[in-house]
């Protein structure tokens, strides 16, 4: 039976380390100065937020019910409160195998996290092994889904295969703070403001793949987990504007079709809040 040893995992009495990618000794020093700083500035930024958080009784109940194994899905334009709210769980959380990823793969195992390295376009399949490895285990898992280059608000298969393979539930996840800023990456990353408010959602029902789901079942999957995010994040986007009328997010009335949540142009730097369907 596998179980966790420090940073790798063992099987039968032998340990199996993760995949580790070579990077220059400046890259690997600049991640890790800079992993610390940024771990602290997020501690005192989201230590300012006045945080309402909904449905945290979905996830805590699957963790209970399946042995922590439960995955937590979101946008990667979430990916700063992500990593903080899931914190010191003893989790995994894929990084790419670049140079960037380095400084996401350092900044994660100072929130108590251990980071199976790859993606879709470099060691996608290896570092997925792993991340099955690590949640059969015992341990929760996470994944922005639409990493590590988007398009953003369409996910990979990556999530759903490591749901078939290891039995975890997945749980839809989003957050949404005012006021904040969105950076000029591909997915618009939010960072909040100091002393914002912020809410974060877990949806109400997770989803469930089947061990033996074919590739049509899969992708009908991957298609619902989209269309739940999307839902979470028009709910949290307009939940500020609507909080006077509904005593839950989660209780928000969505378009139909669902619409895609706001994404800021990219020379925009001001602060941005949703304009699709935006209450006046």
């Amino acid at each position: 039976m596998l179980r966790t040893v420090g940073a790798g995992l063992q099987t039968d009495g032998k340990k199996e380390k993760l995949h580790v990618p070579r990077q220059r000794l400046k890259t690997r020093l600049v991640a890790a100065l800079g992993s610390y700083l940024a771990w602290f500035v997020m501690h005192l930024l989201f230590f300012t937020c006045k945080k309402q958080i909904f449905g945290q009784d979905v996830w805590d109940e699957q963790m209970r019910k399946n042995g922590c194994k439960a995955l937590g899905a979101g946008w990667h334009r979430g990916i700063i409160y992500i990593i903080f709210h899931f914190r010191n769980m003893d989790g995994a959380i894929m990084t790419s195998r670049s140079t960037d990823g380095e400084l996401g793969a350092q900044l994660i195992k100072r929130f108590g996290y251990t980071s199976p390295r790859g993606s879709s376009t470099t060691g996608g399949r290896e570092a997925l092994d792993e991340f099955v490895s690590s949640v059969n285990s015992g341990k929760p898992g996470g994944l922005a889904v639409d990493a590590p280059k988007g398009p953003p608000y369409v996910s990979k298969h990556g999530i759903i295969a490591a749901a078939s393979r290891t039995g975890a539930v997945i749980c839809p996840f989003s957050w949404y703070a005012e006021p904040n800023i969105r950076i000029g990456s591909w997915d618009r990353t939010m960072i909040p403001k100091p002393f914002c408010r912020l809410v974060a959602v877990f949806d109400r029902e997770p989803i469930l793949v089947p061990p033996d789901a074919g590739y049509e079942l899969q992708e009908e999957l991957r298609q619902e987990l989209d269309n739940r995010l999307n839902r979470l994040a028009y709910q949290t986007d307009h939940w500020f504007a609507l909080c006077g009328q509904y005593s839950d997010p989660r209780d928000i009335p969505v378009p139909e079709p669902v619409p895609l949540p706001y994404h800021p142009p990219r020379e925009k730097s001001r602060d941005d809040r949703p304009q699709t369907g935006k209450p006046q």
